[in-house]
Formats: structure tokens, C-alpha cells, sequence
């Protein structure tokens, strides 16, 4: 993936993008901003860019502002376990043994 440009810069700006899209300018501004294309519309733009030929691959569409900053891959990992001050009569470990 050419890390230098976005696919905004590719397609050689909002306006321009929109036009080959057939989106509203808002719309792909939008995109921009938030660093996100919706899903719905990845593999149309995948393919339009494709059709131009540029040189844009999926990580171009999920990732349309480049991928997140190296230096968040040294973060150590999330505890996937979840606290609750109250529980359900189901999340209780009584209810998780069977009862005969």
C-alpha cells in the first residue's frame, strides 16, 4: 500500500472522487473527516478506482486515510473480561451449573 496517499489524493480530491462515485461532495467529505468509507459503498469505490486504473487496493478502502500510526501496534493488548456491578439471574454462576 503507498503509505504517502490517502485515497482522497488518489482519486485527486473530494470533488473529483464524488463526480467518478456519483455521490454528493458532502458525502465523501463526510468520509474523510471520520477516516471511513461505509461499508455499502467500499466495494463500489473499489471498483470505480479500479476502473480508472489507479493503483488503490481493498487496505486503500477500509483504511482511506492510511492505516492507524505503527506506534499503536505497541499498545499491550485490551483485558477482554467485562465487570458489572449487578447481574442477571443468567450471568450468576449458580445459574451457569446445570441443576438436577
Amino acid at each position: 500500500m503507498d503509505t504517502d496517499k490517502t485515497i482522497f489524493q488518489m482519486f485527486n480530491g473530494i470533488r473529483p472522487m464524488a463526480r467518478e462515485l456519483g455521490e454528493p461532495p458532502s458525502n465523501v467529505a463526510a468520509w474523510k473527516k471520520v477516516g471511513r468509507i461505509p461499508a455499502e459503498k467500499q466495494p463500489h469505490v473499489l471498483a470505480v478506482g479500479l476502473k480508472l486504473g489507479l493503483p488503490i487496493t481493498a487496505e486503500h478502502v477500509v483504511f482511506p486515510l492510511g492505516r492507524p500510526h505503527a506506534a499503536y501496534a505497541d499498545l499491550p493488548p485490551l483485558d477482554a473480561r467485562v465487570f458489572c456491578d449487578r447481574q442477571n439471574a443468567s450471568q450468576c454462576a449458580e445459574a451457569a451449573e446445570p441443576k438436577i
